[in-house]
């Protein structure tokens, strides 16, 4: 009898392994949308021949402004017409992080994420005209923020939209044209970490993404404007100030005639910059060549790269996306 029992305890058990075998060998299956487009080459060195773009999520009202997590392995992005955040992982999927309603439901809520230099959450709160600190940790969010910045010379900022980090702590922000009479010109404004507030350009007719070349010495900005599909390029000194303003790239050909506008990008360690834009997400060199666009028929908003850059995930109105660029 004890022999018995033994022999049926050990099958279970090498049924119970193959099971989880199995189970680990079978990742999961993401419905694929849109194509990669190959303008040159050099794509080839960034996107694998055989990449697609998958489906995360969908549903959202608009999703926007994605941050990596690379301990947690985490993505954190923002429903911009929900008012929540949420996280997405390989394990979890899609579960909500932050909810961020307030007294008006209607309002726009928060659109950028950055992480500080003291690993506070920042979150640009669209339609409020804010920048504000969570005072929680980043692993155990809640809704209890410090006011970062909400204005400059005492008016308030119109749609506080996109932000990036210098190493030094600056932060470079864009804010569009007012929606209210009386509202601050569109800008894109340098605040210290003492909230010292400049502005370092207002020649953009609707500022929107921002973002360092790896060494920082450049600094790309997107123009949110079909009429001036642009991005321009400008130096950077060791304070964050930026001048020499020129045109990057230049879009306008596209906008009337794909969705989206230039918006949200992310630049990897080998200068290559991947910008939302007219129809995908554009793939550009540091010298401003066309490689190559992630097509997906999609309002394509922002993206990120994870710690490894090995994978860009993409938040384009309803749907959160990926492509795995070299695996």
């Amino acid at each position: 009898m004890k022999t018995q029992i033994c022999i049926l305890l050990i099958s279970l058990f090498v049924v119970s392994c193959a099971e989880q075998k199995k189970h680990k060998l079978e990742p999961k299956m993401y419905q694929t949308v849109g194509e990669i487009e190959r303008l040159d080459p050099a794509l080839d060195s960034v996107i694998s021949e055989n990449a697609v773009i998958e489906v995360l999520s969908t549903g959202h009202a608009w999703s926007e402004g994605p941050i990596w997590l690379a301990e947690e392995k985490k993505l954190i992005y923002t429903d911009v017409g929900h008012q929540k955040l949420y996280q997405w992982t390989e394990k979890d999927s899609v579960t909500l992080y932050l909810d961020m309603k307030d007294e008006d439901p209607e309002r726009p809520g928060p659109s950028a994420l950055l992480v500080d230099q003291n690993d506070s959450l920042v979150i640009l709160r669209y339609g409020h005209g804010e920048a504000v600190k969570m005072k929680s940790p980043i692993t155990q969010p809640k809704s209890d923020f410090n006011v970062f910045v909400d204005n400059f010379n005492g008016t308030r900022f119109n749609n506080t939209n996109d932000a990036t980090f210098h190493s030094n702590g600056t932060m470079l922000m864009s804010d569009p044209p007012p929606v209210v009479e009386g509202g601050l010109s569109a800008a894109v404004y340098r605040i210290s970490p003492q909230k010292e507030i400049q502005i370092v350009t207002d020649t953009l007719s609707s500022p929107n993404g921002i973002a360092f070349s790896p060494d920082e010495k450049t600094v790309y900005i997107a123009n949110a404007d079909w009429q001036n599909a642009i991005w321009i390029a400008a130096d950077v000194d060791e304070n964050g100030s930026i001048s020499n303003g020129r045109k990057f790239f230049d879009a306008t050909g596209n906008a009337p005639k794909e969705k989206g506008h230039p918006d949200g990008l992310k630049v990897n360690k080998d200068g290559i910059i991947f910008a939302t834009g007219p129809g995908g997400v554009y793939v550009l060199s540091p010298e401003g060549k066309h490689l190559g666009t992630i097509l997906n028929d999609e309002f394509n908003t922002n993206c990120v790269l994870d710690d490894t850059e090995e994978t860009i995930y993409i938040t384009s109105g309803p749907k959160l996306m990926r492509v795995v660029l070299k695996p």
